[in-house]
């Protein structure tokens, strides 16, 4: 039976971002023993998958985040966005401009509050998170590509049991 480390590393480009804890020359004390800890190094790895799939376009994880749910929720109001997100109103904001000048969000006034307005996706929005949409999933499966799918079900299960 062969071993995992005979498996090509779906990771090999991105390693470098995060820390090696085993045989490294620092000790890293109780770190390695907290799952924060754990899941704070798969976040960097699975941001840095996704910044190389998206390249040098300025989108980031955090804009993909926005645009999804505001192509999933037409016309949320940027505090109802933000919320859902857990970013504050001014990060909030920016990714609502970042998408806006590119013509995939639109700001439309809401009847009977003139203060307040829904974000909506553009058709040129739709298409563009219909594209995001392939290279997220493909980053996400090259982050748990060392996972069989009963152990990508199980983290996946577990993850949500945390953070539900």
């Amino acid at each position: 039976m062969s071993g995992l480390t005979d498996l090509p590393d779906s990771l090999t480009g991105v390693r470098h971002r995060a820390p090696t804890l085993l045989g490294s020359e620092v000790d890293y004390g109780l770190l390695p023993e907290l799952t924060g800890f754990s899941v704070k190094l798969v976040w960097i790895l699975g941001h840095s998958l996704l910044a190389r799939e998206f390249g040098e376009t300025g989108i980031t994880p955090h804009r993909y985040s926005i645009l999804e749910v505001i192509g999933r929720n037409p016309g949320l109001q940027q505090t109802q966005l933000a919320a859902a997100l857990a970013l504050t109103r001014p990060a909030t904001t920016l990714a609502v401009d970042f998408w806006e000048e590119r013509g995939c969000v639109e700001r439309r006034k809401i009847v009977g509050d003139r203060r307040s307005f829904g974000v909506y996706p553009t058709a040129h929005g739709e298409q563009e998170l219909d594209r995001l949409r392939g290279l997220v999933r493909k980053a996400d499966a090259a982050l748990t590509a060392g996972l069989n799918d009963a152990e990508t079900r199980e983290l996946d299960r577990l993850l949500k049991k945390i953070h539900r």
